[in-house]
């Protein structure tokens, strides 16, 4: 599985990872996108390669950005997911405040969950009572966690609302994440991993008897459309 999803570098891992996602709204040019983006070093390099390379090519006007997870800190602050993407892309391609939702790190945590949890009801299609995205792009931690569900809390993945706060175990801080409902239903559950120190978890979280273990795992497993884009 590693080996036919494995790119040269985080750029090229990045750039097929785009194309990707150009291509389905090139063959459904009627409607609008729905894109949840994550933080982190390697979401850097796609949102750089993004901007740089394509764009031009981009129908901007038909994405509407929303985030997996966010550290309960100020968007000026340089922990927060939403502030990379805005400097990295949002800025730099003029898109226009209405074709995002943040969520509000520096509110108190329960109720911008359930804010959040609310305007991602009512703004991304619902199927079942669960809201659906065209693409939600993920990463995996070391230890197997995605969308700041740890494996200390594997009961995150399967709650009713689509987000909640959800604590760092390592250093006590504060986030809130996606839960597993909407990132199982995506169209498309995207997994971006680079790294050589990510091999060895990697290769864990795409094996079958592994999957309750971790959170990446369970979502790998469980997810309508898993898609992996790696350079290790």
């Amino acid at each position: 599985m590693i080996n036919d999803n494995l790119y040269a570098s985080p750029v090229q891992a990045s750039q097929t990872l785009i194309t990707h996602i150009l291509e389905a709204m090139d063959r459904d040019p009627e409607r609008p996108f729905t894109i949840a983006l994550s933080g982190g070093t390697t979401p850097a390099v796609l949102f750089e390669v993004w901007e740089r390379d394509y764009a031009a090519y981009t129908p901007w006007n038909r994405i509407y950005f929303y985030w997996v997870d966010e550290r309960c800190v100020p968007p000026t602050d340089e922990q927060s997911n939403f502030g990379l993407a805005n400097r990295l892309l949002l800025s730099k391609v003029g898109i226009s405040p209405s074709h995002y939702y943040r969520i509000v790190g520096e509110g108190a945590p329960e109720e911008e969950a359930r804010a959040y949890s609310a305007i991602v009801k009512t703004t991304v299609p619902m199927k079942d009572g669960v809201p659906v995205f065209d693409f939600v792009l993920l990463g995996i931690g070391e230890d197997g966690h995605t969308s700041s569900i740890f494996p200390n809390h594997m009961d995150l993945l399967t709650v009713e609302e689509p987000y909640c706060v959800s604590v760092n175990p390592y250093n006590k801080t504060t986030r809130i994440c996606m839960t597993g409902h909407p990132m199982i239903q995506a169209k498309h559950t995207c997994f971006l991993v680079t790294g050589k120190n990510k091999c060895e978890i990697l290769n864990r979280v795409l094996d079958k008897k592994e999957e309750g273990v971790y959170p990446a795992s369970y979502v790998w497993h469980h997810a309508r459309n898993p898609q992996l884009y790696a350079s290790l």
